[in-house]
């Protein structure tokens, strides 16, 4: 009797123990982004009702290539790793099965059919909402921000047939409704739609983005003044493009100075922010906030020569791997250079 129990309680083990592997897996590296109990976070909601959609191959390729220019890297998993990790997001849920081959529909139509009911949510350039994953309390208008259709590797991973199901049927608690149901759409229109985004696939590509910045690591300035005189007009300079200016700080300021050779007040840090360029910063990259506020740093050298220091976003922007964000850094750099250059003119 007692060996009937046992028996009895290790088969009821066994699937808690299948899933170990997978959720120590998820734990280590997924759950920072994907949430806890898989809600989301910085990464987008990975609930049964949205696995339920998703096929093997679609997750197994989705877990080696990630989503080039945005927050999902791509995982060196072996292949058992992969089955276990996907074993653990599935709880048990049956995989579907898609035909892998492609959807033939009218391109031209789709585009006017995305155009009509897609684009409000994932965007003209299908390029999704601003932002990753979930949304701030601020987006009231959306939970989660709509993923890019157009994204490498998602179209990579994607089955045309997987891509059709989730347009026709939606995801079950999520803001993806049942087009069927919806807006009536027939079979022909959710080819064609799907036609038209696959119309976009180009082949996968994982180029360092920092390699190709072809700019310096720092822009470096000579000012025709002296330090004082410098770091006023900067912050006078700064306050004209409305942003605002925090105290100035020195560059080891907080730090033990004996351990340094140089002199610390000769090395002064201009701290600025603007409030909505900031948050549109923040709605595109949450993470961005470690680099906060925007600085200058003004140095004054032992031969009495000044200079003006201004570090290139463009570098550390990269490193968060978002496009979006990336486009955003462009336009803040010049326009910070810009504020130094009329402070020197």
């Amino acid at each position: 009797m007692k060996l009937k129990l046992e028996l009895i309680l290790v088969l009821a083990l066994l699937p808690l123990l299948s899933l170990a592997g997978g959720r120590e897996l998820y734990s280590e590296n997924c759950e920072k982004c994907h949430g806890f109990s898989q809600q989301g976070s910085l990464g987008l909601p990975l609930y049964r009702s949205t696995i339920a959609n998703h096929s093997d191959r679609y997750l197994q390729r989705t877990i080696k290539s990630g989503r080039p220019g945005r927050v999902m890297q791509g995982f060196n998993f072996s292949d058992n790793q992969i089955t276990e990790l996907i074993r653990f997001l599935r709880a048990g849920i049956k995989a579907p099965k898609y035909d892998v081959a492609a959807i033939k529909g009218n391109v031209k139509n789709g585009q006017g059919i995305y155009k009509k009911y897609c684009q409000s949510c994932h965007g003209y350039d299908l390029k999704g909402g601003q932002g990753i994953g979930k949304n701030f309390s601020w987006q009231k208008d959306r939970l989660v921000s709509p993923p890019s259709l157009i994204n490498r590797g998602f179209l990579y991973s994607a089955e045309d047939q997987m891509i059709k199901h989730i347009i026709a049927n939606g995801i079950k608690n999520t803001e993806m409704v049942p087009f069927v149901t919806a807006f009536n759409f027939t079979d022909q229109m959710l080819n064609d739609v799907v036609s038209f985004i696959r119309s976009h696939e180009k082949p996968p590509s994982y180029k360092n983005i920092i390699r190709r910045i072809r700019e310096p690591v720092s822009f470096i300035y000579d000012s025709p003044y002296k330090l004082k005189e410098t770091v006023k007009k900067i912050r006078n300079s700064v306050a004209s493009y409305n942003f605002r200016v925090y105290a100035n700080r020195t560059l080891l300021e907080g730090l033990r100075k004996e351990n340094f050779s140089v002199d610390d007040k000769k090395q002064v840090v201009i701290r600025f922010c603007n409030f909505n360029n900031m948050q549109n910063f923040l709605k595109i990259e949450p993470r961005l906030g470690v680099m906060l506020p925007c600085r200058v740093t003004v140095v004054e050298d032992e031969q009495g020569k000044v200079r003006v220091v201004l570090a290139n976003y463009k570098y550390a922007v990269a490193r968060f791997n978002n496009e979006q964000i990336s486009e955003a850094a462009i336009i803040l750099i010049k326009e910070m250079q810009e504020m130094v250059e009329e402070a020197l003119w």
